[in-house]
């Protein structure tokens, strides 16, 4: 795979994200996977901040820890972000009269950067265009220097002005000069891949969006929340959506609220959606065991962000993973599922809500930082698909009249799901409150009844076990990639890699690299991680040298729950958490030295 990859920085609030953005769609109009990836402090406004493109005419779902290109659009760009260029990169600035320290001369001469300095000051009060239009100099700059048709820039610019033609006019001054400074540079700056032409059709969009479609084509039709990063951008996709598809939305005053909102028109029939982070999720956990009491289906989505408390709003992290099993009092069976990248944030949203509903409990989707605010290059969803389970969702008039008081919670259903019925229905009532409640919701504190109850609401967790996929496996096998099932593994494996989130997709594209392309590495990614399913760990780690456990948490919380589940403890671990993803080259250089470790170990073996 060829990679090639520009960062834009600059303060919080200047508009590195639109250059960033219009860069992504003319780059995949043009034929290119793209891969955006984002960092920015926890402040409204001001604050260094990033936003990394990295680009190849393959499929790309990773970033690495340095570019080909940097476009500084102030001095702290140059301070800080120097060394993220590779040898031979190019620095595109706009600070005039800019003294290097001569530590960054060194990095400058040693590295052989070729620095550009746009007069971008000196262009816009030549066209007499405000300095908000920096952003398009900037960009039409960058989009000549990778040798992309200015035309397609300028369509861009006419979507987005559509019915402002004064506004336009100067916009695409500003494409013009721009492209004239770059033109008039010596040399290329950088050489893309060869594009895949299939490309342009795909879709470009964060991990939240995806979920946010994800989540109307499973039939949401309310969706309640308070602010919280990184949640928030669910929150405001499907607000922005709002009255295309009639969808109620409902900013809570609280956490609380929301889920109790969430809660209600759940129980009530319709399709309702929450989503929060750690902290808010801390305070909808009396009402995820209140649903797991009167066993209403519901659907809660966990973006995770570095905790204890506000730790680092708008970073990301794997460390919500036990806060998720174990986060409500009492036992009760729920799912736990985790979405990797915007593939199955689309898909995994009708399966929690068909779980939810078939086996009435609540289920808990987890996302993070990295997969919610990710820019994706996507093919189009599969719309067809489409499959909706209620469950035992009793609507038919003659299934109605046929039901009883005591239908509702019978310990005697099959498999501890009974029927369920909505309010206002031309049906007995029962009632659902929070006390241990007879077959009919009446509250009994009898001990017979307490025991029929539990096993009951417990009994469904095993035949929810049942009815979810094990981990996907992905395999390098020496030089060819072979198929995904146990009986493909025809010898001992050098490592087996342990992951799930994010982690899957920085792993996949590294198990592509041309380093690896002779090693006998396989991969198991979780989805599914509530109940936990571990048949094909056991037996694959039985075939493997070495297990590797990758985790963004500082305990490796997928590890304990394997461990208390199965007795696999996994003691070989490659963990992270400072907030950053796994970046591609850095996880690349991890793997290479857990390789070269295994190697000397066996050298040295007697």
């Amino acid at each position: 795979m060829i990679r090639s990859s520009i960062k834009i920085v600059g303060a919080s609030g200047q508009g590195i994200n639109s250059i960033g953005a219009i860069v992504a769609k003319g780059l995949k109009r043009s034929g290119y996977f793209v891969f955006g990836y984002r960092e920015y402090p926890s402040l409204i406004k001001g604050g260094h901040a990033s936003y990394q493109l990295d680009i190849s005419g393959e499929q790309i779902r990773s970033s690495e820890t340095t570019v080909n290109i940097l476009v500084a659009l102030n001095h702290h760009g140059l301070e800080v972000n120097l060394e993220d260029l590779k040898q031979g990169g190019v620095v595109l600035h706009v600070t005039p009269d800019w003294r290097y320290s001569e530590y960054h001369q060194d990095l400058i001469k040693n590295r052989k950067l070729r620095v550009i300095y746009l007069p971008a000051e000196t262009i816009l009060r030549k066209l007499g265009a405000d300095n908000v239009l920096l952003n398009v100099l900037v960009t039409a700059s960058l989009w000549s220097m990778l040798g992309l048709k200015v035309e397609e820039l300028r369509s861009l610019v006419d979507e987005k002005f559509v019915g402002k033609p004064e506004l336009a006019a100067l916009n695409v001054k500003c494409i013009e000069e721009g492209v004239l400074f770059s033109q008039e540079l010596d040399a290329a700056l950088i050489e893309l891949s060869s594009p895949d032409i299939k490309v342009k059709d795909d879709l470009l969009l964060t991990g939240s969006q995806a979920m946010g479609l994800g989540a109307l084509h499973a039939g949401v039709r309310l969706f309640s929340g308070y602010p919280m990063t990184p949640a928030s951008p669910l929150l405001g996709f499907i607000v922005d959506l709002e009255n295309e598809t009639h969808t109620v939305v409902k900013q809570a005053e609280d956490e609380i609220t929301a889920a109790q909102i969430v809660s209600g028109a759940m129980f009530a029939g319709t399709r309702a959606l929450t989503a929060t982070s750690g902290g808010g999720f801390d305070l909808m956990s009396e009402t995820l065991s209140l649903n797991a009491m009167i066993e209403n289906p519901t659907v809660f989505v966990l973006a995770q962000r570095p905790g204890p408390s506000t730790g680092l709003p708008t970073w990301t992290s794997q460390d919500c993973l036990l806060q998720a099993v174990h986060g409500a009092h009492g036992e009760f069976a729920h799912c736990v599922l985790a979405v990797s990248n915007s593939q199955d944030a689309f898909d995994l949203m009708s399966v929690a809500f068909n779980l939810a509903e078939r086996y009435q409990i609540s289920v808990i989707v987890l996302t993070e930082k990295q997969t919610a605010e990710a820019l994706y290059t996507q093919a189009p969803y599969d719309l067809e698909k489409a499959d909706m389970d209620r469950g035992r969702l009793i609507t038919d008039a003659m299934g109605l009249a046929t039901l009883v008081s005591y239908d509702r919670y019978c310990p005697e259903a099959d498999g501890g799901i009974s029927p369920r019925w909505l309010p206002g229905s031309l049906a007995s009532t029962y009632c659902a409150q929070s006390d241990e409640h007879d077959s009919a919701g009446t509250v009994d504190e009898s001990a017979e009844n307490r025991r029929r109850q539990t096993v009951k609401r417990m009994g469904k967790l095993d035949l929810l076990k049942g009815h979810l996929s094990e981990p996907d496996l992905t395999m390098t096998m020496g030089s060819q990639q072979v198929g995904d099932e146990i009986d493909d593994v025809s010898h001992e494996l050098e490592l087996l890699l342990v992951s799930w989130g994010s982690s899957g997709d920085v792993i996949r594209d590294v198990l592509c690299s041309d380093a690896l392309s002779q090693r006998k590495i396989a991969s198991l990614h979780y989805t599914y991680l509530w109940p936990l399913r571990t048949d094909r760990l056991v037996q694959l780690a039985r075939l493997a040298a070495q297990v590797v456990l990758v985790e963004q948490s500082y305990r490796g919380q997928l590890g304990m729950l394997i461990r208390a589940e199965c007795g696999l403890n996994i003691t070989e671990k490659i963990l992270k958490f400072d907030g950053r993803p796994f970046f591609y080259d850095e996880f690349l250089a991890l793997l290479s030295k857990k390789l070269e470790s295994q190697k000397q170990q066996r050298t040295t073996a007697p």
